[in-house]
């Protein structure tokens, strides 16, 4: 009866994971896409073709009201392990990205016209260990591939750590340069960088923090 009962167990069990283990092998490839007046989240169940059409059969998409520009000093809603993001509207996205807490983000650049330099100077990612920046429609092909941080040793543990990103590389740029500083944190996350903010909302107690300067 035993050896009954733990046949029909096995079985039970064996089509338990026959339903679950190919949602747990599906690599899921979250994207933002970013356009003048709306912002799309969406959830796919692969990489797509940049900047290509996004079918609803691949892609589960909420649409997202596009918020008014961050506080300097505030915490956003952006955390991502690895997150791409489609835009012609560079300004959305640095608002959209400010603060943020991506591990890999990529930047491609969804049209081929020539923005103007966004009012921000600049906008900063936390925890950031790897960027890349595409501008398909221009230079289809040529990637920008930056792992922050390489410079100074830093290693991909290493959680007290920003990237702040010029906003030309939003508009598109032939090549990209990047350079790591350690600096000192005061108990409130100041830095000696004056124009720089950054919510130390989430991050570890630190004396010390790795910031890579992309532009």
């Amino acid at each position: 009866m035993m050896t009954l009962l733990g046949h029909i167990g096995f079985i039970a069990l064996y089509c338990v994971l026959c339903l679950v283990m190919p949602t747990l092998l599906r690599g899921e490839f979250t994207l933002a896409y970013v356009r003048e007046h709306s912002l799309f989240i969406c959830v796919c169940t692969q990489d797509l073709v940049a900047c290509s059409v996004i079918n609803s059969s691949e892609c589960d998409c909420v649409d997202h009201p596009l918020s008014t520009p961050q506080q300097a000093h505030g915490p956003s809603t952006v955390q991502y392990k690895r997150l791409t993001v489609w835009y012609t509207s560079p300004l959305n996205v640095a608002r959209l990205l400010n603060n943020s807490d991506v591990r890999h983000l990529v930047l491609v650049k969804c049209d081929p016209t020539e923005d103007k330099l966004p009012p921000l100077d600049h906008f900063v990612v936390r925890r950031l260990e790897r960027l890349s920046v595409s501008y398909p429609f221009w230079r289809p092909g040529q990637i920008h591939d930056v792992v922050l941080g390489r410079d100074m040793g830093a290693q991909y543990h290493e959680e007290a750590r920003i990237a702040v990103i010029h906003t030309t590389v939003l508009v598109g740029k032939a090549g990209l340069k990047a350079y790591t500083v350690k600096t000192e944190v005061d108990s409130k996350g100041t830095m000696s960088f004056p124009n720089v903010f950054m919510s130390p909302e989430g991050l570890p107690e630190m004396a010390s923090m790795f910031v890579t300067f992309v532009y």
